[in-house]
C-alpha cells in the first residue's frame, strides 16, 4: 500500500492563532509564578515579564483577527 503525499502549507490565521494560545499559556503561567515568588526581585521581574505578554498577546490577537478577515 503507498502512503499518499500531501501538500502541507502554512496559514497564517492558523499560525497566529497558535502564537495567540502560546501567548495565553504563558501570561497564565507568569501570574502563577507571582503567587508563589518569594523574592521580590522575582516577583518583579514576573510583574514586568506579565505585562509584556499582555501587551504582546493582545497585538497577536489583532493580527490574527485582521488575517482572518483577509
Amino acid at each position: 500500500m503507498k502512503l499518499e503525499k500531501r501538500e502541507i502549507t502554512l496559514n497564517e490565521a492558523d499560525s497566529l492563532k497558535d502564537t495567540y494560545y502560546l501567548e495565553k499559556t504563558l501570561l497564565e503561567k507568569y501570574l502563577e509564578g507571582e503567587k508563589y515568588a518569594e523574592r521580590k526581585e522575582a516577583r518583579n521581574e514576573l510583574e514586568k515579564l506579565t505585562k509584556q505578554a499582555e501587551e504582546d498577546k493582545k497585538h497577536i490577537l489583532s493580527l490574527w483577527q485582521k488575517a482572518k478577515n483577509e
